[in-house]
């Protein structure tokens, strides 16, 4: 009898196997998702890689500190487990490690997870940094979605509108970037939503469970997030120019430059022969939920 002999490689998150070859790992590839299975190792992922408020000691007063060390105990108390924060916790995870592993936002991104303290109080899972070629960094704040058919997405808009009206964007209390070893309070940061389908995120999922890197790095699914990332960019960028008035004109400029750098990445994605997805419940969802910002 032949004796399967594969070496173990040991990281920081888990163990990792290397296969001999293509027809050697497909031996112990699954082709079913073990829905539990993936949510225990996105929840490692992303527990792993969340920003720790500890890290901000000296930065704000210990008081400060403290109660929203409590606010995010209180906040965590009141979410009961559910199927859609199952999935969007692997979609979160996947987003995370695959927006910079496979350059789903360009070769000059890291993608930040945030503290439970901007996720609960802000509403942003996470920070793509993205390195100019000459200007230095800037930043994108996501949120994550994933739909059950609800109509509950205007809930994740309805704040960002209301941040533009009073003149703002997103913000990011508790921000810290290894390579800059930058800690700080972001303020004005362009924040969007983005998700996928149940069923297309099933796929995804499989693919990561089965660290299947190549495809994952080809996966239209980077294409579809990208669109709905261009598509609120433009509404937010003209609607903060429409609502002058109001004190937010000076938000356009900042939009409308993040809006160009997807759009260019977008393209060069394209050029690569990367094909976007026809049609997902969440795209469209999002492009619904954008009509109050073009009804002025």
């Amino acid at each position: 009898t032949n004796t399967l002999v594969f070496f173990i490689l040991k990281d920081m998150s888990e163990k990792h196997p290397i296969y001999r070859n293509p027809e050697h790992a497909k031996m112990f590839e699954s082709s079913y998702l073990h829905l539990d299975e993936a949510h225990e190792r996105a929840k490692k992922v992303l527990t792993e890689n969340e920003i720790k408020l500890e890290r901000f000691t000296g930065l704000y007063d210990e008081n400060i500190l403290a109660r929203d060390i409590a606010e995010v105990k209180r906040l965590e108390e009141l979410f009961e487990p559910s199927p859609s924060k199952t999935y969007a916790d692997i979609f979160e995870a996947i987003v995370c490690e695959h927006g910079e592993l496979s350059d789903w936002f360009g070769s000059g991104c890291e993608v930040i997870k945030t503290s439970p303290f901007d996720d609960y109080v802000n509403g942003i899972d996470m920070v793509a940094e993205i390195k100019g070629e000459h200007q230095g960094f800037s930043h994108l704040a996501l949120g994550i979605d994933v739909t059950f058919g609800s109509k509950d997405l205007h809930k994740k808009f309805d704040p960002i509108r209301a941040r533009i009206d009073k003149g703002h964007l997103g913000e990011v209390k508790y921000f810290y970037s290894d390579r800059q070893h930058y800690r700080a309070h972001l303020e004005k940061v362009p924040q969007v939503i983005v998700g996928v389908e149940i069923e297309r995120l099933k796929d995804l999922a499989l693919l990561w469970m089965n660290r299947k890197n190549k495809e994952l790095s080809r996966h239209p699914a980077q294409i579809t997030i990208l669109e709905e990332v261009a598509l609120q960019l433009e509404a937010f960028t003209n609607y903060a120019k429409k609502n002058g008035e109001r004190g937010s004109e000076s938000l356009a400029p900042i939009l409308e430059r993040e809006l160009w750098k997807i759009r260019e990445l977008l393209e060069e994605k394209k050029k690569m022969g990367i094909v976007g997805v026809r049609k997902d419940k969440v795209f469209e969802e999002i492009r619904k939920n954008l009509r109050p910002f073009m009804s002025i």
